[in-house]
């Protein structure tokens, strides 16, 4: 399963778009089933061995397949050498979280067809805050309130995302990355 990629744009506004932080860490699909967890990159690797904490995933339902960034903060914001680090096999000496924003597929049942914002609401009835290492990724409805709080904050990348959008593999226009105007970090 390959996850859906935002295509670079400029800020759609509107009521049919909704907002997120882009997080500056690892994308991945993260997969329960039969009381496992898989965490798979967008490249296919998977690096579940490489965040040990996020393992109370497989407590919030037997089967789900949830999409967000991990990130490793420092002081609110994402810290790209941590990050690194931890792929490259240094210990958890800070914890990760995983900034969920999508779910595809719950109970067996393939959410992939159904538009963003039930996706959306279907993830917020979640029991998240009792899972160590999870947090939902905010969303907002003022796009350009959004770009100007994320470059103030230093962060590269808003998302615009369509709410009538299915989930669809691969580039796509439902889903627009923007720019802050300063390239991106530690990816």
């Amino acid at each position: 399963m390959q996850p859906m990629l935002a295509t670079p744009g400029d800020l759609p506004v509107g009521p049919d778009w909704v907002y997120e932080v882009e997080w500056d860490g690892l994308r991945v699909l993260a997969e329960v089933v039969d009381g496992g967890l898989r965490l798979v990159t967008a490249e296919d690797q998977d690096v579940t061995p490489c965040f040990p904490e996020l393992a109370g995933l497989t407590h919030l339902v037997p089967d789900v397949v949830l999409d967000g960034t991990i990130v490793m903060l420092t002081r609110g914001l994402p810290d790209a050498e941590a990050l690194a680090a931890r792929l490259r096999g240094a210990p958890a000496g800070s914890h990760a979280t995983l900034m969920l924003s999508d779910i595809l597929r719950l109970y067996g049942v393939e959410l992939r067809d159904r538009p963003q914002d039930e996706r959306r609401g279907t993830l917020e009835r979640l029991d998240l805050e009792r899972t160590p290492g999870v947090a939902l990724s905010p969303v907002y409805s003022d796009g350009p309130a959004l770009q100007a709080a994320t470059a103030q904050r230093g962060l590269p990348y808003v998302l615009a995302k369509r709410r009538d959008a299915p989930y669809r593999a691969g580039p796509a226009t439902a889903w627009v990355r923007v720019g802050n105007g300063r390239p991106k970090r530690g990816r």
